[in-house]
């Protein structure tokens, strides 16, 4: 069940996935994409837009952690308030 959500972001970026023919750098791919759809789903929340109503935070981050050198990547940042696409967004806070 946990990774249906990897799998819909496969879906989503399959043709640019797929043209990526060595598979280290297209499953870093797939990890930072993975990361920016987390990142939008915390967005689509409630509990989120309400935080961005009332009180203006939280900032909300995706990192990728390298395994292999140890560095942080910033992938995505989203300031509180961002306008996401209007189907998401709450009226009723």
């Amino acid at each position: 069940m946990w990774l249906r959500n990897m799998k819909d972001v496969y879906r989503l970026h399959r043709e640019e996935l797929d043209g990526i023919k060595e598979e280290e750098k297209r499953t870093d791919l797939l990890t930072e994409l993975n990361v920016k759809e987390q990142i939008l789903n915390l967005a689509k929340t409630s509990i989120i837009q309400r935080a961005w109503q009332k009180e203006q935070q939280p900032d909300l981050h995706g990192w990728v952690y390298g395994l292999k050198d140890s560095i942080i990547n910033p992938i995505v940042e989203m300031k509180a308030g961002t306008h996401i696409d209007q189907i998401y967004e709450y009226d009723d806070l």
